[in-house]
């Protein structure tokens, strides 16, 4: 019997992150990649977890609790319009200005909304439309 061996995804795949370091520290980072025998990205990947955990948890309140929420867990999806709406839902403060005028577009048209429901499937068919609004809108009233 042949085991079939799934492969990841394009969209399942673990993205590239290029950053500067000084060399001592790379340096000091492959060292102890070597003691421990893991990779360099398990080393930093490691390192980041807390830093993020700690900047990117918030409370919510659920009926009479108040529960901590990690807002990568709640709003991350793989299709961008499902993320977008995810995190305009879960965290409306780490927008961007033109993130903020997209969520205005969106929340002010009932076919994207129903109620404080987003229509998941109508934003994704529009996605394009919508930021075509939200981008004409800045231009109209960015001077005023």
């Amino acid at each position: 019997m042949a085991i079939k061996i799934r492969r990841k995804s394009r969209a399942e795949k673990d993205k590239t992150l290029t950053l500067r370091i000084s060399d001592k520290n790379k340096f000091a980072l492959e060292l102890l990649a070597t003691i421990q025998g893991r990779s360099l990205s398990s080393i930093v990947m490691e390192a980041l977890q807390e830093p993020l955990k700690a900047g990117l948890t918030r409370e919510k309140k659920e009926g009479r609790n108040i529960v901590p929420i990690y807002i990568p867990d709640v709003a991350y999806d793989l299709l961008p319009p499902d993320r977008f709406v995810k995190l305009a839902l879960a965290a409306p403060d780490l927008l961007t200005e033109r993130e903020k005028v997209l969520w205005k577009v969106i929340t002010e048209n009932p076919a994207y909304m129903n109620e404080d429901t987003p229509n998941f499937k109508t934003i994704r068919l529009r996605w394009e439309s919508i930021q075509t609004d939200a981008d004409e809108l800045l231009d109209k009233y960015s001077d005023q």
